[in-house]
């Protein structure tokens, strides 16, 4: 008898229903029949494939096989054993349970995501995010296993807060008995810097990253003050920036051509993140120095352009809605002379360690500090983007400025823009 090829039904699709009712249900597919070469060990039999999970089917006794077992019913549940060989959980590789969070993964990827979520926690990679996460090493990183689910499509507003198994929320009897003072006295005493953060931030806070540029024009008003005379000023913050950093913890362990390489990375960043900081609570004006005080209007005359001088601003309010406080700053500037992604950089995993570290401590200092704005970290966070962008349409401008004659380039600047 010839191999005969069945015949899609249109009314035959495969439901996949998640059990958990933290998402909809009712994930649809159609089943796709290509034909393939059949196998030597089953002759007169039509190969199928349904999302690249093969079976048989045997026109003879009408029965379809799995790739590796023998004959399967038509039950639409992937996680029976009796089904054959199907889709793995593209987190860890064990047997998937369906979509989750809209992506094919398992009950365990699927509580452990969802768990995180719902308690918003946190974690810290003991090997710089390099972790390999599959079935058996899954439960040894926290912080990888979460960034795959992430990086794999794992959808945060997809978790539903607090919900229990069934969709029902989970209802707590209150307690009257000592259980609840002790573990309150338990969480107080949690809500501490660790002796290591404390150092930490002891350390940037006596770096004094806010150091301001001196003024060099005394008696002189701003309207009286050139812009060359003006960089002048920002140069001086430039050396400051430098002197800075070999104060910073671990910096001066890094080569120096890792140095070199970090410092002509961030130094726009820092300048504006610096100009913003100390500018946050004047009214539409740039602190660029003692006493130097620069209005919008002439700023925008002196050359910097409307568009620049106002991202400027916009920026420095921003900082004023969250009323960032110095130790913030002083992280901040950590962070970003710790970006991995300097141009020249050697040791990376170096600089990713000390990266790491910073962003830890000011996660743990949002937490003990504003226990009432449990945002704070992310919005902080969000800020670092929007800096990077402003800082090279300053970069943009102060070298189109150089380029028609305006300003004298220095030889410092010139060095750290090469």
């Amino acid at each position: 008898m010839d191999p005969v090829t069945p015949k899609p039904d249109p009314d035959v699709n495969i439901q996949f229903t998640n059990s958990d009712d933290s998402e909809p249900d009712c994930y649809q597919e159609t089943i796709v029949q290509t034909e393939m070469n059949p196998p030597a060990s089953l002759p007169k039999v039509v190969q199928n494939v349904y999302k690249g999970v093969k079976f048989y089917y045997n026109p003879q006794s009408n029965e379809v096989g799995g790739s590796d077992q023998g004959a399967i019913s038509g039950s639409t549940d992937p996680s029976e054993d009796s089904q054959g060989q199907f889709l793995a959980c593209v987190i860890c590789g064990d047997r998937g349970s369906g979509y989750h969070y809209s992506v094919l993964s398992c009950e365990g990827c699927k509580g452990f995501f969802k768990r995180t979520v719902q308690k918003n926690l946190f974690y810290v990679c003991k090997a710089n995010g390099l972790c390999v996460i599959n079935k058996l090493t899954r439960n040894n990183c926290q912080f990888c296993r979460f960034n795959k689910c992430l990086q794999y499509g794992m959808k945060r507003e997809a978790v539903r807060e607090d919900r229990s198994p069934g969709g029902k929320h989970r209802t707590k009897k209150p307690r009257f008995d000592n259980t609840v003072e002790d573990e309150t006295r338990s969480l107080e005493k949690k809500q501490v810097l660790e002796d290591e953060h404390s150092e930490i931030i002891n350390t940037l806070i006596a770096s004094n990253p806010d150091k301001v540029p001196d003024n060099e024009f005394h008696g002189r008003s701003v309207n009286e003050i050139s812009i060359d005379e003006l960089m002048q000023m920002g140069y001086s913050e430039l050396r400051y920036i430098i002197e800075w950093a070999k104060k910073v913890p671990n910096f001066r362990q890094f080569s120096m051509e890792d140095q070199m390489a970090l410092l002509k990375s961030a130094f726009m960043e820092l300048n504006v993140l610096r100009l913003s900081y100390r500018s946050m609570n004047l009214d539409e004006s740039l602190y660029f120095a003692h006493n130097i005080v620069v209005p919008r209007s002439i700023c925008e005359t002196m050359g910097w352009g409307q568009e620049l001088v106002n991202a400027t601003l916009e920026f420095a309010g921003r900082f004023k809605e969250l009323n960032l406080d110095r130790v913030e700053f002083c992280l901040m500037n950590a962070i970003i002379l710790t970006y991995p992604d300097a141009i020249g950089l050697v040791n990376k995993t170096e600089v990713i360690a000390a990266q790491t570290k910073f962003l830890d401590v000011l996660r743990r200092y949002e937490v003990v500090t504003y226990v009432n704005d449990k945002g704070r970290f992310g919005k902080l966070l969000l800020r670092l983007p929007t800096l990077r962008t402003l800082s090279a349409k300053a970069a943009e401008r102060f070298l189109s400025l150089t380029l028609e004659g305006v300003l004298p380039l220095n030889d410092l600047v010139q060095e750290m823009m090469c």
